[in-house]
């Protein structure tokens, strides 16, 4: 059971919590209209904040493209079987609960990433720096950072946590249940960064926003109680405030002074 975070009463405004963003990947439909079915076992889900997307289960396969249109669909699908031949047989080797996601998707360029819930990594492909060459298709995957740890041939697992929780934020609802260990980490994170902020730690949100979103959670933990599936929801707030981590350090008056008489000259 996760723990209870108290916060003042008058901290319950969740319309004003601007300040969370997620990326937003809702485009034009492709298609004429929107009368156009879901293709064959793919389901169709709805961000919190009114995005579509679509998940494969059999695929594992997430996309926001919109594959009602039938040359979207097939231009997600060959990337799909582009990328797994670029693997070269290491899916195997990957946890059992890994899921493609494919976005912006043509007949030559993709953008991908996968990802594990259950360990909470993403996975990236080194060849060529970041970039995969497949027959007639450029699949550019989605990473930022330089830094990761290898455990596969050509497969490597970032270990920077910030990519799974953006993922974690950005398609929140196909799954009935949050990844492992992810809420006991959101509520232990902020009681402790509510705790560091009294000693001077500085976290990207205040002290007022951070009373905001646990005032969220508890709204959201509230009507979980009642029945409510609140699941995606969870997911978008876990995910677009995680990691939070402390990125500096205020000084109090006395160290300032100290500070100030070492500089004089």
């Amino acid at each position: 059971m996760s723990p209870s975070i108290q916060v003042p009463a008058t901290i319950n405004d969740e319309s004003r919590m601007n300040f969370i963003q997620t990326t937003r990947y809702q485009r034009f439909p492709t298609s004429n209209g929107t009368s156009l079915p879901v293709p064959l076992e793919w389901k169709q889900y709805e961000h919190p904040n009114g995005d579509i997307y679509y998940y494969h289960r059999g695929l594992r396969l997430i996309t926001p493209d919109d594959i009602r249109d039938p040359q979207k669909l097939q231009h997600v699908l060959e990337a799909r079987e582009d990328h797994l031949q670029c693997l070269n047989g290491s899916v195997a080797q990957l946890s059992d609960d890994w899921e493609l996601v494919l976005s912006d998707v043509t007949e030559e360029v993709a953008v991908i990433s996968m990802f594990s819930r259950s360990l909470g990594l993403e996975y990236e492909w080194t060849e060529e720096r970041g970039r995969l060459f497949s027959p007639g298709r450029s699949i550019v995957l989605f990473s930022h950072s330089s830094h990761s740890l290898s455990i596969l041939k050509g497969l490597q697992v970032k270990n920077s946590p910030e990519y799974f929780w953006s993922h974690v934020a950005e398609y929140p609802s196909h799954h009935p249940e949050l990844p492992p260990n992810t809420e006991v980490a959101f509520t232990r994170a902020l009681a402790n960064a509510r705790i560091a902020l009294t000693e001077g730690a500085i976290f990207p949100f205040s002290e007022f926003q951070i009373n905001q979103i646990i005032a969220r959670y508890e709204n959201l933990k509230a009507l979980q109680s009642q029945g409510k599936n609140v699941i995606p929801s969870l997911g978008w707030l876990m995910g677009a405030v995680m990691p939070l981590d402390a990125v500096g350090r205020t000084r109090s008056n006395e160290e300032l002074d100290h500070l100030m008489q070492k500089m004089s000259f």
